[in-house]
C-alpha cells in the first residue's frame, strides 16, 4: 500500500510520461445529482504499468471536481 501527500503524487505524475502505448479508459459507475463514482483503466503508464483507479467526484458550483483517489497498481506489473 502507498500513501502520501498530494504534493507527492502530482510530482511522480509530472516526472513519468504517461509513454507511447499509455491508454485509458473510463466508466460511469453511478451519478446521482451532485455525487459520482468513475472508473479508469490505465494501460502501459510509462510503457510498463497498468492501474485501476476510482474517483469519487462531486459537483460544485455547477463544475464536476474529483475530491477522492484510489488505486491499484496490477499485480503483473509490480516489479519486486
Amino acid at each position: 500500500m502507498e500513501h502520501g501527500s498530494i504534493e507527492q503524487f502530482y510530482h511522480n505524475v509530472d516526472t513519468v510520461s504517461g509513454g507511447e502505448s499509455f491508454k485509458a479508459f473510463v466508466d460511469v459507475l453511478f451519478v446521482e445529482e451532485t455525487l459520482a463514482a468513475v472508473r479508469v483503466l490505465e494501460e502501459g503508464w510509462g510503457d510498463r504499468i497498468d492501474f485501476t483507479d476510482v474517483l469519487l467526484l462531486l459537483k460544485m458550483n455547477g463544475e464536476w471536481k474529483c475530491v477522492a483517489k484510489a488505486y491499484n497498481q496490477n499485480s503483473n506489473t509490480i516489479q519486486k
